[in-house]
């Protein structure tokens, strides 16, 4: 049962050249270069094969939805914003396939309904974050009812 309060959902993209093939795996091993760290506690009871992994769900270009921490373990995704959020990452920067759009607005609408109340918003349109990420407008997206702009379809994955 998650006990955290979460208040946004934070849209990430990996920042690796659209289409190509990542996997939670390379994540994670990124993730530990950069000194992050899961605690045994939740390693046991969730994903103990990832070490690192700062994301909860993360998203691949043939669009299936990989998890990366528990919904109740506090993320590494967002300084400043983990204790609350949920950290979705998309494989790719700016063009991602329809199949991740559909899963992206998908899972957006699953986490809504376990947390109505979370904000979505983009990593790049928190305070003090001076990043690209993700490569697209994440308002913008929303107000499009979660369909991506034409510009923003990547139509075939590398």
């Amino acid at each position: 049962m998650n006990t955290r309060k979460i208040t946004g959902i934070v849209i990430h993209c990996a920042a690796t050249p659209n289409g190509r093939w990542h996997d939670v795996f390379d994540i994670d091993k990124w993730h530990q270069e950069r000194g992050f760290k899961r605690s045994d506690e939740f390693r046991r009871q969730f994903n103990p094969r990832l070490l690192a992994i700062g994301y909860h769900f993360i998203i691949y270009t043939n669009g299936a939805v990989a998890t990366g921490r528990s919904l109740s373990e506090i993320g590494a995704h967002a300084q400043g914003f983990n204790s609350r959020s949920l950290g979705v990452c998309l494989i790719g920067t700016d063009k991602f396939t329809i199949e991740q759009w559909d899963s992206l607005r998908d899972n957006v609408r699953a986490s809504l309904k376990l947390y109505p109340e979370a904000r979505i918003v983009g990593h790049r349109d928190l305070p003090n974050v001076h990043k690209e990420c993700p490569g697209f407008d994440v308002k913008d997206w929303l107000e499009n009812d979660m369909r991506p702009r034409p510009g923003r379809i990547l139509e075939q994955a590398a």
